[in-house]
């Protein structure tokens, strides 16, 4: 009985032995462990905190909990991007609405940015810029999709250039062997262009033109540069004339002339051949070297036309080159600049070849036995006028006298005329100070002169 007593005890004691002893929880292993929604990474037993690398991929844990972290982290003004696993994101990011980019150590970018062979530039704030963009004093376009712009871009209804590098070009630019303007902006130039004190025309495609340009039906010339032409130009194996303003202006029958260099007002009086009485009349004048017709009308010369040699009474007018005299009317002064001398009922001129005052201009009532036969001046065919200097200084008997421009509507007895209000119109149209001259020939002299 106490042998068995002895054994229930010693079972006792032994039980109440085991049932005391309690052993302490296990430390946490090593690796991730989430602890109330939160994710850990421990090594040696303790919490990982800040940058770590585990499974191909870095992390960062806080630095007070060594908590996981995600989304955006700054860390000594860099900024890198957590996905959702916590992973360090690299590459292009999409993040509410906008795109960035990660480089290869995580760091968000900024600036330029070349990848898979495109330029793209990301802003102070590490979002894809699009459209255009002011960087160092040039401008750039980045595309919809960031990628940035080269060559031809159409915006806005303007067109651009954007160079290898991206930079907006602006200025000349040579492109396929073609000339283009980009103005400061940036937009392609159209139409006329004035730079360094030079006109250019650039065609609705933006090329510079060249040669021959007919604009708002006026003619204009751009040399091989491009630049409008002024002035007189050799070309087409002939001189032409363009204005300051470079139009074209067609040349006149005068401008081949030779013998009217020193003269910038001209009459012009033509005739088909010599025996033609019925004349072309027209007047020109030089501006800056150039001669222009201001006036075109039909006239007449003497009843037998053009005079091979002069004679007095041969009713055929002189052939020649001739200064202009004294105007004349049987009115006052109609506004001409040429001396003027208003003709009187005692005025004849004198046709007496032998008399000393042939081809003059006198008093009737001072004859005194001077002469014995003479034009009396006051008739409506002298209503208006003026004296062509022919045969007027040596005054050579019997080659021909009283040689006028007059009113007149039919053939003459050796001067020239046209209606009253076309004599009015030259003589007003005539200055002294521009040296006037006429010129009468058949068409077929004029490259005498």
């Amino acid at each position: 009985m106490m042998e068995r007593l002895s054994g229930w005890l010693l079972a006792g004691i032994l039980m109440i032995a085991v049932g005391s002893f309690v052993p302490e929880a296990a430390a946490a292993s090593d690796g991730w462990v989430e602890k109330g929604g939160q994710h850990y990474y421990y090594v040696d037993n303790e919490p990982v905190k800040g940058w770590y690398l585990t499974g191909g991929a870095w992390y960062y844990f806080d630095l007070e909990s060594g908590a996981r972290l995600t989304g955006w982290l700054e860390e000594n003004g860099t900024w890198f991007y957590l996905k959702s696993n916590g992973a360090m994101h690299t590459g292009w990011l999409s993040y509410g609405g906008k795109w960035y980019f990660l480089q290869k150590n995580g760091a968000m970018k900024t600036g330029w940015l070349y990848v898979s062979s495109k330029w793209y530039y990301l802003m102070d704030d590490g979002s894809m810029k699009t459209g255009w963009l002011r960087e160092n004093n040039s401008w750039y376009f980045l595309k919809s999709d960031g990628a940035m712009q080269a060559g031809w871009l159409d915006q806005a209804g303007k067109r651009y250039f954007l160079e290898n590098n991206g930079a907006m070009k602006t200025g000349w630019l040579l492109y396929l062997n073609k000339w283009y303007y980009f103005n400061g902006t940036g937009a392609m130039q159209k139409g006329w262009l004035k730079e360094s004190g030079e006109w250019y025309y650039l065609d609705s495609n933006g090329v510079m033109k060249t040669g021959w340009l007919l604009y708002n039906n006026q003619w204009y010339y751009l040399n091989r540069s491009g630049k409008m032409e002024t002035g007189w130009v050799w070309f087409g194996q002939e001189w032409n004339y363009f204005t300051k303003n470079g139009i074209w202006v067609k040349n006149t029958v005068v401008d081949e002339m030779e013998t009217i260099w020193e003269h910038d007002q001209l009459i012009l009086v033509t005739a088909a051949n010599y025996d033609s009485n019925k004349a072309k009349i027209r007047t020109f004048e030089k501006v800056d070297g150039k001669w222009y017709e201001r006036l075109n009308v039909s006239g007449y010369l003497g009843k037998y036309g053009f005079a091979d040699v002069m004679r007095e009474g041969g009713k055929e007018s002189p052939r020649g080159k001739y200064s202009i005299g004294t105007a004349f009317g049987r009115f006052v002064n109609p506004g001409t600049k040429l001396p003027y001398r208003k003709i009187t009922s005692d005025d004849v001129w004198v046709d007496d070849s032998a008399s000393p005052l042939y081809n003059t201009w006198q008093k009737a009532s001072a004859n005194n036995g001077q002469w014995n036969s003479a034009e009396k001046m006051d008739i409506p065919l002298y209503n208006y006028g003026f004296v062509i200097n022919y045969n007027t200084e040596k005054r050579v008997p019997g080659a021909g006298s009283a040689i006028f421009f007059h009113v007149g509507d039919n053939y003459t007895l050796g001067c020239t005329a046209t209606p009253q209000n076309y004599v009015l119109s030259i003589l007003r149209w005539l200055d002294p100070a521009k040296n006037p001259v006429i010129i009468q020939a058949p068409e077929g002299e004029l490259g005498e002169y």
